[in-house]
């Protein structure tokens, strides 16, 4: 007989502090029994395995289904691809493979499989080639999973010519396609068919702190930031899930995110399947596509979904596709995390769909699990819940990280420490700031705890607005523009200023088939943002904020933009109308701005006046005429 394997399902139903407490009185190895990944889906399939855990369609269509795995079906497709990447020369601290692709029907068991014998991969397809070639160079890939050329134009366009750029890549293989392939491609159909599905040919990693996964959280070119996951980093985030959002068997998880974050792979993937849950995957390209979203309701329905959700930017995005009378009657939950959700956006989704929102945090350093709200209990709404079991979580001053944690109620760093948390980057020169000797990731966001254990975020670190020594959370802006009518979303960022260095400016998106009244915004905001700093010098419609490939708002766009509307101002109240400025912002080689501005109709007097009056700003300013 073999060992002992639990899923991940509750021990108990939580709703308070109290419980997670009653949970980590329990020893950990008595509730958390799996040593690696492969662990996690025998247990599901001794237990669970006539119930569906994989549902990925080709298009929003529900008839329309790629695959469809019970667990234990899944068991042995997991088996397979482990044992096809292992013979391709994977192990553990030997070899890497990488994903170049969208979340296909095959490549959930097959991303599985390869960190089950060695160290995975799942790289953003939408980056440019260059980053590309960067990060598979900065992992040592030595095998690239690729869709064929007739199911993604663009990956297998950004895989072209690969193979002699990255000296550790051996090989390209390819998902489906037909026809002759180039030197040194091998397509995956005939590799798999040749192995076996009833039990691996080599013996697991049984050291839960052996890297199984690379990500990538940032950098795009010279220096990619990869963080590196252990097979016991994603196992306790999955228990983490389990136990406060509730997962178990009876769910069925929308899982809308892409495969290259840990929303995807853990968040709604890993986590709910862990637990012996069922995901549905809508598209191989999530809630991109404008279909998808429009169709999302309809696949609620028809698959009996449980647990919906999405970043804050997909929430309202699917809050705007609800058809009056739709049935969801079998969701208990909706999910949103990876930012912080602004209150209207909530309050909208909620009065429109009746469904209760659930907030969590995490990020990729911790397999996306730090905290949770209570998915049996009650969300407490600008909460984003209680601490994973077995974990710590404080707040220290944001001016000194070493002093003192911060009392309940008092704001500061979120710092977090736990089985969860990664073991560093990989390079070891990014870990500084982030990752101290004891173990504490300091996650850059800002935040309090209140007294019965629950974490609220008032943003990020890197996001405060600093206007002469001030510190401004944007968040303290954003809550309140939300609230103004015809206001969907906003998002407030730092201007330059010759003055104080930076002041408030804010982007603000109408909502479906309304206008903003910007006077009366500006005088709204006036009267409602209690700290005279933090009123908005500037406010901007825009049809829709800038987001990153999983949908969080990016901020360093609108900060350029913001950047753009300060020489577009003053080249208005030096130069006049008759005067137009063409605003390009860039990085130089050190990753400094540089703004290149082109100037239309303008003398050699006002070229110099606007360079003059450029000169204080933080940036540097290249002003000349076109």
């Amino acid at each position: 007989m073999g060992r002992v394997l639990r899923t991940t399902r509750p021990v108990i139903d939580v709703r308070t502090i109290e419980d997670v407490v009653a949970i980590e009185n329990r020893p950990y190895d008595e509730l958390v029994t799996g040593r690696n990944l492969y662990d996690l889906v025998l247990a599901t399939a001794r237990h669970v395995g006539e119930r569906k855990a994989v549902t990925a369609l080709r298009s929003p269509d529900p008839a329309d289904i790629g695959v469809a795995l019970t667990h234990g079906e899944l068991l042995g497709e997991v088996t397979r691809a482990a044992n096809l990447f292992r013979g391709l020369g994977l192990a553990p601290r030997s070899g890497v493979a990488a994903f170049l692709a969208p979340t296909l029907p095959e490549v959930p068991a097959l991303l599985l499989g390869a960190q089950v014998a060695g160290v995975a991969s799942s790289i953003n397809y939408l980056l440019s080639r260059d980053a590309i070639i960067d990060l598979l160079a900065a992992e040592g890939a030595s095998v690239l999973v690729v869709p064929a050329r007739e199911l993604d134009e663009t990956c297998w366009a950004k895989a072209e010519g690969v193979l002699g750029e990255v000296p550790t890549l051996e090989e390209v293989i390819v998902i489906g396609g037909s026809g002759e392939l180039p030197a040194g491609y091998r397509r995956l159909e005939p590799l798999l068919d040749g192995c076996r599905t009833d039990r691996l040919d080599f013996e697991p990693e049984a050291d839960r702190d052996t890297v199984c996964a690379l990500f990538h959280t940032g950098g795009t070119t010279g220096r990619p930031k990869l963080v590196q996951l252990t097979h016991g980093n994603q196992i306790h985030a999955a228990f983490g899930f389990g136990q406060v959002f509730g997962y178990c068997e009876d769910d069925v998880v929308m899982n809308g995110f892409p495969f290259f974050h840990v929303g995807g792979t853990m968040t709604v993937g890993l986590a709910a399947l862990a637990a012996g849950g069922h995901i549905v995957i809508p598209s191989p390209y999530g809630l991109r596509p404008a279909t998808v979203v429009d169709a999302y309701w309809g696949l609620v329905e028809a698959f009996g979904v449980t647990v919906v959700g999405g970043v804050p930017t997909s929430i309202s995005a699917i809050t705007n596709s609800w058809k009056n009378g739709t049935d969801v009657s079998s969701v208990r939950m909706a999910v949103t995390g990876g930012a912080v959700l602004p209150k209207a956006v909530g309050q909208r989704f909620e009065a429109t769909t009746g469904i209760r929102l659930f907030e969590t945090y995490g990020m990729t350093e911790t397999a996306a699990a730090i905290a949770f709200n209570p998915g049996r209990g009650t969300p407490v709404a600008g909460s984003v819940g209680f601490r994973a079991p077995f974990s710590e979580t404080r707040i220290v001053p944001l001016d000194d990280a070493g002093a003192i944690p911060c009392a309940a109620g008092e704001t500061g760093l979120v710092q977090v420490r736990g089985p969860q948390v990664f073991p560093g980057y990989v390079d070891p020169a990014h870990n500084a700031g982030t990752l101290d000797a004891d173990g504490w990731l300091t996650t850059g966001d800002v935040g309090y705890l209140t007294g019965d254990g629950r974490l609220v975020l008032t943003g990020r670190e890197k996001d405060l607005i600093i206007r002469s020594g001030h510190n401004i959370d944007p968040a303290t802006i954003e809550d309140v523009a939300n609230q103004f009518p015809g206001i969907q979303i906003s998002a407030a960022v730092g201007m330059p200023d010759q003055y104080a260095g930076e002041v408030p400016a804010l982007f603000v998106v109408p909502a479906p088939g309304a206008s903003v009244d910007l006077p009366a915004l500006q005088d709204y905001l006036e009267r409602h943002v209690h700290e005279p700093p933090a009123r908005p010098r500037c406010v901007m419609t825009i049809d829709a904020l800038p987001v990153t490939a999983v949908g969080k708002i990016f901020k360093p766009a609108l900060r350029d933009m913001a950047i753009a509307e300060k020489v577009r101002l003053e080249v208005a109240r030096i130069c006049g109308p008759a005067v137009t400025a063409t605003v390009d912002v860039g990085l130089d080689k050190r990753k400094q701005t540089m703004v290149d501005v082109s100037l239309a109709g303008a003398t050699l007097a006002q070229v110099t006046a606007i360079d003059d009056v450029l000169k204080p700003l933080p940036q540097t300013y290249s002003v000349r005429t076109s």
